[in-house]
């Protein structure tokens, strides 16, 4: 018997090169100086980290090409989050990766859901180790997403979120599937995966593809925005 191989199509978000440029914005200019040095330190040559103050950013109208843009979200609400992404010189997170750190841990899920459906790539708290956030910063350069366990696996499982439209879409998914997807929404690795599941890394791309095929998106972004907004 021949097994099949499926290629995942790959995120919008494709890094043109090996070296990145990753920008810290935020209100707190000397906290993000620390953490670009400490960034700096951790990531190594490949990886150059600037910062600057979001007030100086938006009063010159400054554009940089960044890889990622680190966005300082403490005591961030939804409605400022709203007004920034309109801002004619804001990063659009379709565009620009974009993920949010300084984060409170216990921000609502109303807030974790909004920062999914505007495409912002993950989310590191305030009290987020430095080597996960480390891990995480490289993970969402490489296309993926960091978002906790805990968000994805709400968002899917809640029904308020649900709604009519895909409900049969829904419905097709086995628990091996829905368990899949919730990892690749929470940004686990086909490796991570397969481990996890106790099946091959062939096995996972067959999943993958049943999944995608079932709920009509093509790779693991999509996936994602797919639950964040109809489940």
């Amino acid at each position: 018997m021949v097994t099949r191989r499926f290629e995942e199509e790959p995120p919008r978000f494709e890094p043109k090169t090996e070296s990145f440029q990753i920008g810290l914005v935020g209100h707190n200019l000397f906290q993000n100086k620390l953490l670009q040095s400490m960034l700096a330190s951790e990531l190594g040559g490949a990886y150059r980290v600037g910062a600057v103050a979001d007030r100086d950013r938006e009063d010159r109208g400054e554009r940089h090409s960044w890889d990622l843009v680190l966005w300082d979200g403490f005591g961030l609400q939804l409605e400022e989050m709203n007004i920034k992404l309109r801002l004619g010189n804001a990063p659009d997170p379709i565009e620009q990766a974009v993920a949010l750190f300084n984060v409170d841990p216990d921000v609502g899920p109303d807030f974790e859901q909004q920062v999914i459906e505007r495409c912002i790539r993950g989310i590191f708290y305030l009290d987020e180790p430095l080597d996960r956030f480390v891990k995480g910063v490289r993970a969402i350069l490489q296309g993926e997403l960091w978002f906790s366990r805990k968000i994805t696996s709400r968002i899917l499982m809640d029904t308020h979120y649900r709604r009519s439209s895909i409900a049969a879409a829904e419905a097709m998914l086995t628990a091996r599937e829905k368990e899949i997807l919730i990892a690749i929404a929470s940004g686990a690795s086909n490796g991570d995966i397969a481990a996890e599941c106790f099946i091959s890394p062939n096995t996972v791309k067959t999943h993958l593809y049943n999944i995608y095929k079932k709920i009509g998106v093509k790779n693991r972004l999509e996936a994602t925005l797919w639950v964040a907004r109809y489940l």
